[in-house]
């Protein structure tokens, strides 16, 4: 009987197809010895262990899981090993850290068909992002979140700076990514599926099982807080008020998945548009009297502390005190604790939560209200200066949507007048003064808003840069170094705090000088130095909390100042948060300000004058993670509006 050609091939691709799907694919040639036959093979058909699906989407699965596991023995950082065993005593952290990677390299096989690839994309960023985070928590007790993305480039630029040495444990990563990579690409070759209908399902499924398990767990899904909350609790090792903690016990990739929300902002609850703008209507702005336009001067001192308020630092007995020229000032003015978020990094926090008068000021990636713009409408000139590279946290284009005239970096003012070199304080402050008697000049009042560069850390081991303050044999070799070149370029501060103070003293125009630490300085990685210091650094307790974040703030004003104001500036004023500070100076001058202004001062007059983004605030002088009820009112209005100036209120410049 005749078989049809369409039968006999049918049957040769079913039988090809039984034999590709097991690993063996019969040759149509053979080879006898070394000489071509023709003939059909003769021997059994040959294994290629490279074509066995099975092992390859086992390898994949593997180079997932080897990720994850890297990734938690990175995700400790400084913390050390009781961390990351501390991991394998909870399912749902390992599950929440390790199954994300696996069905990420899965999607990327479909994807591309090839399983090297997709380890090498998949397992190459899981590796990427959690060294980042390794290194950032080494140096600056800050974890890696979704926000941080966007300074990406920046943290390229920045990364020569701080990133002295590779840890073991970063090799390992690297090396153990390095092989998954190799293996795949000689062992496990095999392609997702025999057709593209094949790919796409397989593709379609793992991506909705990877998206969907960050919806559930990560994002917002039914189970998104009692994952954070309840299943990942890991607390034995860390204290509660450090969010830098309680981050990392949790791991790096879970953590980092659940910090994407914050990438966006989101509403407050209740948020109604029109409820912000009924405020604004109710309570305009009011503008400053006649007669009382001073000038501000604004300082930000980069990683300046009074270290003295919580260490008992031994120093020569032929020196004076570094700090002699700064407590000098301190006497003839209003001075208290400024209550940071941040601990030996994120300048712009502070800065930028004052200047915006908000303790939540979102991405800044368009022009919102700030306080600048309220000078501005004032008839003040605004400006300010940093004398590094304006593209350190973007300042360049912040300031701008913040609302400042003008603003002056490295790049377009100090390289010229310091040999292209990033300004100090005997250079910056003064050029600070310098700018504000060009501005005077104009008749017009100033607000001049800055960020110092000096004592920005890490500060040099080996040498000393300014002198001997602590003497040899009290502490170790490294704290020895660290210390001394800290607290020289603390003195430096403080010397040309006090010669610009004299300047302002001579202006007949009135004059208010502000001035405050960002956070605590880095001193040593882990803290050594604090360590070997004996302070408290216990966040569990409201004087551990305080010597962590708080730093100090002063405001100083010349005799015209006090004159226009009937105030005398000095004293000690309450502990404030940054973005309080100015709503507090504004109820000093008897000012009632923009419409933010006369939302805060009502929350400072009942007791709320810190309110910390770790959701620890100070009420009537004790620290609290809940607002009493009869603040709720009050609160809502305010973080309502706070939200409103931010995102929804139009600006043309």
């Amino acid at each position: 009987m005749r078989v049809s050609r369409m039968t006999m091939r049918e049957e040769q691709m079913k039988k090809y197809r039984s034999g590709r799907w097991i690993g063996f694919r019969p040759a149509a040639k053979s080879y006898t010895g070394e000489r071509y036959t023709g003939r059909k093979r003769q021997r059994g058909p040959v294994l290629r262990v490279w074509r066995l699906r099975w092992l390859t989407l086992l390898g994949l699965v593997l180079a997932g899981l080897c990720a994850g596991v890297c990734s938690l023995m990175l995700a400790p950082g400084t913390y050390g090993q009781a961390m990351f065993d501390s991991y394998f005593a909870h399912p749902a952290i390992l599950a929440l850290n390790l199954v994300p990677p696996v069905l990420l390299v899965l999607f990327l096989w479909f994807l591309f068909k090839r399983a090297w690839l997709a380890a090498l994309l998949g397992c190459g960023a899981v590796t990427a992002l959690s060294a980042a985070n390794y290194f950032k928590i080494m140096f600056r007790d800050d974890p890696l979140t979704a926000a941080d993305l966007n300074l990406a480039a920046e943290g390229l630029n920045m990364a020569e700076h701080y990133v002295s040495a590779v840890g073991r444990e970063v090799l390992i990563a690297v090396g153990v990514l390095a092989a998954a990579v190799l293996i795949l690409a000689v062992v496990c070759r095999a392609r997702p599926a025999r057709t593209w209908k094949g790919r796409l399902v397989g593709g379609v499924l793992s991506f909705a099982l990877l998206v969907g398990m960050i919806w559930l767990f990560c994002v917002g899904g039914p189970y998104t807080k009692d994952a954070w909350n309840k299943w990942t609790e890991n607390g034995e090792e860390i204290n509660q008020w450090s969010a830098t903690q309680v981050y990392l016990s949790k791991g790096f990739v879970y953590p980092f998945l659940h910090s994407l929300p914050d990438a966006i902002e989101q509403k407050p609850e209740g948020y109604k548009k029109t409820d912000a703008e009924t405020l604004l209507a109710q309570y305009p702005d009011v503008s400053i009297p006649d007669g009382q336009k001073v000038s501000i001067v604004s300082i930000m001192l980069e990683g300046f502390n009074d270290l003295t308020q919580f260490a008992d630092i031994e120093l020569r007995e032929d020196k004076k005190s570094p700090y002699k020229p700064y407590h000098d000032l301190e006497k003839i003015s209003y001075t208290g604790r400024l209550v940071t978020n941040i601990f030996a990094a994120g300048t712009v926090d502070t800065e930028r939560g004052h200047v915006t008068g908000m303790t939540d000021f979102g991405n800044l990636r368009h022009n919102i209200w700030s306080y600048a713009r309220y000078f501005s409408d004032q008839g003040y000139i605004t400006n300010g200066s940093h004398p590094s590279n304006d593209w350190f946290y973007n300042r360049k284009n912040i300031n701008d949507y913040l609302g400042f005239d003008d603003y002056y970096f490295l790049e377009n003012h100090y390289a010229e007048i310091n040999d292209g070199e990033i300004a100090k304080d005997d250079v910056l402050m003064p050029e600070i003064y310098k700018l504000l008697e060009r501005d005077l000049a104009t008749g017009n009042p100033v607000f001049s808003f800055n960020v110092t560069y000096q004592n920005h850390g890490p500060y040099p081991i080996g040498w000393l840069r300014y002198g001997e303050f602590v003497p040899k044999g009290v502490y170790s070799e490294d704290t020895y170094y660290i210390l001394n070149n800290y607290l020289g370029g603390l003195e430096k501060t403080g010397q040309q705090l006090v010669k610009l103070k004299k300047k302002l003293d001579a202006l007949e125009e009135p004059v208010v000088l502000m001035v405050y630490g960002d956070h605590n300085p880095w001193l040593g990685d882990g803290n050594s130095v604090y360590e070997e210091l004996g302070v408290n650094f216990d966040l569990d307790t409201q004087e551990g909390f305080e010597n962590y974040y708080a730093t100090r703030y002063l405001i100083w004003a010349n005799d015209a100042a006090k004159e226009a104001l009937g105030f005398d500036f000095v004293g000690e004023g309450p502990d404030l948060s940054p973005a309080f500070l100015m709503a507090h100076f504004f109820d000093l001058c008897s000012w009632q300000g923009p419409t933010l202004t006369q939302m805060t001062t009502p929350l400072l007059n009942d007791g709320l004058t810190v309110a910390s983004s770790h959701g620890v605030y100070l009420y009537q002088g004790k620290m609290t993670d809940t607002l009493p009820e009869e603040l709720a009112t009050e609160w809502r209005r305010y973080t309502d509006l706070c939200y409103y100036l931010r995102n929804d209120m139009k600006f043309t410049n």
